[in-house]
């Protein structure tokens, strides 16, 4: 059984045509006289297909006797095959596409009825959010350097309609603050890929890989290594480039939160995996891996400590980010099989649970709670989203049973594993101050007397998807066996990897 060519597309293709029929069905849907569900049925259709184009390409790379990473589309076969434009599967890919697809069709749902079909703007709002799967989806099964970065500027570009949503003071401000940084970080990326041609001859993975393996002076590659890796500093918002995702996150709705931080945020690391572990690899290329240690725990530090002061809320969360993406880069360092198991497994859970959380924020937010003085016995009023919070929380502290205890054990014995263990001190540090300003929010949901006794009735549709997300963290945590086997066919496709 091959994988052609329509295997790969399909994907991409049904994701890009889907969003431009949004727009023109949602105003027949407003013409219905239950247009809730009537968003529903189409969005159930859009990912039934979009799932099964995705199975089948996972089953089908599967099912060949030996996978291993292949080119499955070129562009061209001529001689100016470094100008083509290449599509690869291999095991990690596959697994990015899968989590992606499932996370994005929850973030989806929630959207739905967080953002009401009756409004002008959300047939374009939930046509962009399928848009840009898509790029994320292309962006995963890109095979050269140029593909990739076509693809994930479009993601991370296109991010910016999602946020400008509300089109108030604040999230212009902060859109605009993500668009400059991301033009700059585009500008550092493409001259660093400028560099990597001019070195290599080309930008396909493996070619690339190879001539930078038989490269004797390696003073350029250094140059071309710090531009590409501040360029993605900025978009994956490592320390100091990430002032502005608590920022951008406070300002955009909830639903636009949710989703950032699931499917962009988490893609941020694997291009970080792609360029850093498989192309630029430390025992044959560039080691970079001290470098990379200190800007992990920068970014722990940093992201830890402004969580520490804040009072709002949502930003509380929003910082919470940076210091996953801190966690991310520990795992990546370590250079280890269980590092690269924790770094697939972390990417998963801390999507899911950045994603709940901004969910269940959202949702007390809608009532005018946004300060932790706010949030004061909040957990009387509205105990189903409290307690959606809750566990978000105690999976961000590492509490066991929740996923996110598997994630940071298993990242801090790799880093330990790695000989990095003040690197895992610093987390296990960070960890505690996590868990001391996590539990304040607690103390506050639970332990403060609200100034209005009355309950709020809470929206049940928007709980569904919240639910469907805190049951995952709990069944991730108590099988993580679930994911860790969707995870080992990457490790054994990495053979210089220990």
């Amino acid at each position: 059984m091959m994988v052609g060519i329509f295997d790969v597309a399909f994907p991409l293709v049904s994701l890009v045509t889907f969003s431009l029929l949004t727009i023109p069905v949602f105003r027949l849907i407003r013409k219905t006289t239950h247009k809730t569900a009537a968003a529903l049925v189409w969005f159930a259709i859009v990912f039934a297909v979009v799932f099964f184009a995705v199975a089948n390409l996972a089953l089908r790379y599967y099912a060949l006797p030996s996978p291993q990473p292949f080119i499955s589309l070129s562009l061209s076969d001529t001689a100016l095959s470094w100008l083509s434009s290449v599509f690869m599967i291999d095991g990690i890919s596959v697994y990015m596409a899968l989590m992606f697809t499932a996370v994005c069709a929850v973030t989806l749902l929630y959207s739905v009825f967080y953002i009401n079909p009756k409004e002008r703007p959300s047939e374009r709002y939930y046509a962009v959010m399928l848009l840009l799967t898509a790029a994320v989806v292309g962006a995963v099964f890109s095979g050269d350097l140029l593909t990739m970065f076509i693809f994930w500027e479009a993601a991370a570009a296109g991010s910016s309609f999602l946020m400008l949503y509300r089109k108030n003071r604040t999230s212009l401000n902060s859109t605009l603050k993500y668009i400059v940084m991301i033009v700059i970080a585009s500008a550092f990326i493409v001259f660093g890929l400028s560099l990597v041609f001019g070195i290599t001859g080309t930008l396909n993975f493996w070619a690339v890989k190879e001539a930078l393996i038989a490269l004797s002076d390696k003073s350029l590659l250094i140059l071309a290594f710090i531009f590409i890796a501040a360029g993605y500093a900025i978009e994956s918002a490592i320390v100091p480039f990430h002032f502005w995702l608590p920022d951008a996150y406070a300002a955009a709705p909830s639903s636009t939160s949710a989703f950032l931080s699931a499917v962009i945020d988490q893609g941020s690391y694997y291009v970080l995996i792609r360029v850093l572990v498989y192309i630029l690899a430390p025992t044959a290329v560039l080691d970079w891996t001290l470098m990379l240690a200190v800007m992990a725990a920068f970014t722990m530090i940093v992201g830890n400590l402004f969580a520490l002061i804040q009072n709002n809320v949502k930003m509380l969360i929003g910082n919470i980010c940076v210091a996953d993406v801190g966690y991310n880069l520990v795992a990546i360092t370590s250079l280890t099989s269980d590092g690269l198991r924790g770094n697939l497994y972390f990417f998963l859970i801390g999507g899911v649970t950045t994603a709940l959380a901004f969910m269940a924020v959202g949702i007390i937010n809608h009532y005018g709670f946004k300060s932790l003085q706010d949030f004061s016995g909040i957990g009387r009023k509205m105990p189903l989203s409290s307690l959606a919070l809750l566990m978000a929380a105690l999976s961000f502290a590492g509490m066991p049973p929740f996923g996110g205890f598997i994630a940071k054990y298993m990242v801090f014995t790799s880093a330990i594993e790695a000989k990095l263990a003040w690197l895992a001190v610093i987390g296990v540090v960070m960890s505690v101050i996590q868990v001391a300003y996590l539990f304040r929010l607690v103390n506050y949901m639970y332990g403060k007397k609200p100034a209005d006794e009355t309950r709020i009735k809470e929206p049940v549709k928007l709980l569904i998807p919240v639910f469907i997300l805190a049951g995952a963290i709990i069944i991730f945590g108590l099988f993580p066996q679930i994911v860790l086997n969707l995870i080992e066919p990457v490790i054994r496709q990495l053979p210089f990897i220990p």
